[in-house]
């Protein structure tokens, strides 16, 4: 193995760890960012903190200067393909943005007002729910009424203990799938003091 091979494989390496060490730390800050202390007027408001915004302009600058750059200092590399790869990364940033601003949601001990990214917000009473389930995958949770709409609520938003509490008490016990003690601060035997376990009713909970 030549010496050239052997930095090769150190910068890769290299590279990989800060990749992981600029990852740690954004998180870091996101999950600080979210639990900072609010005042009591936005104590029942559902927002993405101020994190979201900066993530997502950031990411949308970065692929779009470095479409534009690649175009205005072309080289054997730039192609209509490089540029749409760089071109959809900026666009994908678009939602996050959207989503700053639309998920501004307000809870009530009777339920939940929700704004939405595409169309209008409305109305829903927590004894309406026909649902209410948190996906892993997503990372939000769904929430379904008796009528058939569907809110999602994603996890990076502020005010989530709040909305657990404000949920457990006159939701349908039926309607709730899985609660995550991350979320509502809950014991899970507490939980499942309060909602009980009703025959042919899925009750799971995650402490992690």
């Amino acid at each position: 193995m030549t010496i050239s091979a052997v930095s090769a494989d150190n910068r890769v390496w290299l590279q990989w760890m800060l990749w992981g060490l600029l990852m740690g730390l954004v998180m870091g800050w996101v999950a600080r960012s979210r639990s900072r202390p609010r005042h009591a007027g936005s104590a029942q408001r559902l927002q993405h903190p101020l994190s979201t915004l900066v993530i997502g302009l950031a990411c949308f600058l970065l692929f779009a200067v470095i479409a534009v750059i690649s175009n205005v200092f072309a080289n054997a590399t730039t192609s209509w393909k490089t540029t749409t790869i760089f071109v959809g990364f900026a666009l994908l940033a678009l939602p996050i943005l959207g989503d700053y601003f639309a998920a501004r949601h307000e809870l009530s001990e009777e339920g939940l007002r929700y704004g939405r990214l595409v169309g209008s917000g409305g109305y829903m009473r927590w004894t309406e729910l026909k649902s209410v389930r948190f996906s892993e995958a997503m990372k939000w949770f769904r929430l379904e009424s008796q009528s058939g709409k569907v809110v999602r609520l994603s996890v990076m938003l502020m005010g989530l203990p709040t909305f657990a509490q404000l949920l457990l008490a006159p939701a349908p016990q039926q309607s709730i799938e899985k609660i995550s003690y991350r979320f509502c601060k809950t014991p899970p035997k507490e939980i499942r003091r309060r909602f009980g376990a009703r025959p042919g009713t899925r009750v799971t909970f995650t402490d992690s």
